[in-house]
């Protein structure tokens, strides 16, 4: 891949999570590449061959394809975590998916690591955070914000379960070779997930490395605006000091309204230097209403399936005990 950032790649990485939270894929590229191109006009085989590179450098770790949590009525929120020694962080980051509830991670260069939480309660939601500050290497959790997830727009049947249980199993195989363990054709394979994927029902995830991307610094600005000040002037004023702007989330969009969420932008850029970011910084700090910007560098994204495979499982089990409930009664 060459050293600079352009304007497909940005734009690839911007329809792959289009008109959502970058937690929320959107597009699965094995299904999407001629729409991706489309949107993009340009043709399918230069997206492809983009796609292609990406894996090969390592940037575009694989795919994963998961249940929307509030299939099984549960919400999500975020936090983040500090470790003590950056020695230990690999671990951790292991280690995560064994905390009941985390669901997934960013790892930013640095301590600190942004988490997204599953979960059925909000006492439930403080356990996992109280777990996840007892283990071993873990300096601090900030406290959990609940925010509101894309509502998904259909039921998954039982072969939509049994879709996404064969995906999930084997997320890097093509869709053709992941069709006979349904089993269903590939075709029907390809359409079921698509549009489980646009209903929102199940989160298309693309799993990056940014630390093999070579093209450009990926760069993630948190910027806190004063108490009781509109968001929507800030994001717009801050869309305008941001070139390759791939996402701006905007809290009063995201965030639980029951929540005392504090007004803020979460800014990802893909930039030219780590200088270019200072600039940034303090281009964003000039503009009235902002109290704070902090400056990350994401190095890598998680997912962690437990949460997720223990109750597609239960989904399984409970619409097969119904298919041999409705055969014995006919």
């Amino acid at each position: 891949m060459g050293s600079v950032m352009d304007r497909l790649d940005l734009g690839i990485l911007r329809e792959m999570s289009r008109d959502q939270v970058v937690w929320f894929g959107s597009l699965d590229p094995r299904l999407s590449a001629a729409e991706i191109a489309r949107r993009l006009h340009t043709d399918r085989s230069t997206v492809s061959s983009r796609l292609h590179a990406w894996e090969r450098s390592g940037f575009l770790v694989g795919h994963e394809v998961v249940p929307s949590p509030l299939l099984f009525g549960a919400g999500i929120g975020g936090g983040n975590l500090r470790v003590d020694s950056l020695s230990e962080k690999r671990r951790i980051l292991e280690d995560l998916g064994l905390v009941p509830g985390v669901i997934s991670a960013v790892d930013h260069l640095g301590p600190w690591v942004a988490l997204l939480f599953a979960f059925e309660s909000r006492e439930g939601l403080e356990r996992s955070r109280k777990l996840l500050a007892r283990v071993s290497g873990v300096g601090e959790v900030s406290p959990c914000v609940p925010f509101q997830a894309p509502e998904p727009e259909v039921a998954p049947t039982g072969l939509d379960w049994r879709v996404i249980r064969a995906l999930a199993a084997a997320p890097k195989k093509p869709l053709r070779d992941v069709a006979p363990s349904v089993p269903v054709s590939a075709k029907t394979l390809a359409r079921r997930l698509e549009r489980l994927v646009r209903a929102r029902a199940f989160w298309y995830l693309p799993l990056l490395d940014f630390s093999r991307y070579r093209r450009s610094t990926v760069t993630r600005f948190v910027v806190t605006l004063q108490p009781g000040r509109e968001t929507a002037r800030a994001a717009e004023a801050a869309a305008k000091v941001v070139p390759g702007l791939s996402h701006l989330t905007d809290s009063s969009t995201i965030s639980d309204p029951g929540e005392p969420v504090p007004p803020m932008l979460d800014i990802i850029a893909h930039l030219d230097s780590v200088g270019q970011a200072d600039d940034i910084q303090v281009a964003l700090g000039a503009i009235d209403s902002v109290m704070d910007v902090e400056v990350l560098f994401p190095r890598r994204f998680y997912l962690y399936r437990n949460w997720f495979g223990e109750r597609t499982e239960a989904k399984i089990a409970r619409s097969e005990k119904l298919g041999r409930r409705y055969a014995s009664d006919r």
